[in-house]
Parts: C-alpha cells; sequence; structure tokens
C-alpha cells in the first residue's frame, strides 16, 4: 500500500506547507517542500499509533526539536533535547540518556537535562576516540 503525502496545513511563522509523509523508517512530518539543491526541509518523526488523527497543532510541537538547552558547564559544549519516533532524549556530545515517558519534555531545563545525563541508563554513540596501544605508551614512557 502506497501513502501519497498528506497536506495538514501551513506553517503559522513561515507560511510553507506541512505534510505528513510515509518514509522507510515509518511516518513522520515535513515542513516545506522537498527541495533538489540546499539543505533538506525539517523533518520530525511521528510515534503515535493514529496518524490520520495528526493535527497542525501536533506537527507543529514536533517540527520544534531539537532545542538547545544551554551549553554544559564542564566544556561548554551544548545540551540538545531531541524527539525521534522512540520518544525524547537529552544529548551532549556522545552521550544521549532518555526522558522518561512521565517527565514532561516542555519542563527540561538545563539542570535536569545534567542530571539525565548522569543516569545509568545513558548511551555512548559515535565513534571513540583512539587510545595509544600498549607498545607506543611504552616507548613514549622511555624517550
Amino acid at each position: 500500500m502506497c501513502f501519497q503525502p498528506k497536506l495538514i496545513g501551513f506553517s503559522p511563522d513561515s507560511n510553507e506547507k506541512i505534510f505528513l509523509k510515509n518514509g522507510p523508517y515509518g511516518f513522520y512530518v515535513q515542513l516545506g517542500e522537498d527541495r533538489k539543491r540546499g539543505s533538506p526541509p525539517k523533518r520530525a518523526s511521528i510515534e503515535a499509533k493514529d496518524v490520520e488523527s495528526i493535527t497542525l497543532d501536533n506537527a507543529m510541537e514536533m517540527l520544534r526539536y531539537p532545542i538547545t538547552l544551554g551549553e554544559h558547564p564542564d566544556d561548554k559544549q551544548p545540551v540538545v533535547l531531541k524527539h525521534s519516533k522512540f520518544g525524547f532524549s537529552v544529548r551532549h556530545r556522545r552521550t544521549i540518556a532518555p526522558v522518561p515517558k512521565s517527565m514532561d519534555p516542555k519542563k527540561i531545563t538545563l539542570e535536569v537535562g545534567l542530571k539525565l545525563l548522569l543516569r545509568k541508563d545513558v548511551k555512548q554513540c559515535g565513534r571513540p576516540k583512539n587510545k595509544p596501544r600498549a607498545e607506543e605508551a611504552e616507548e613514549a614512557m622511555w624517550l
């Protein structure tokens, strides 16, 4: 079954079209038309089971993410609140912490995000930095 893109409405801020689309990883909302050149349009995954019930307000709420909560006090890198089809998460560099379902994402501040990043259920993503091999470390020690 092929799902045709559905026009949900127009963005009140930019007057661009907002579409409901189906991709290889599930349903998502998209702000604006597909572009041949330049940056791709903003998209947000949908975690709702009934995609036909998505309203313009729901779509606008999903398209507001990711939100930068602030800078991490240790290294001044951004702490970001993201939304995916699996729910909300807080990310700082390579560390991703899931936001509990009972927590309202609109009430998450930088302080709450930092506490979530210190929990035990955080995950590391990306490529870790190379550690020097033991032989190279010994050589460097003798030089």
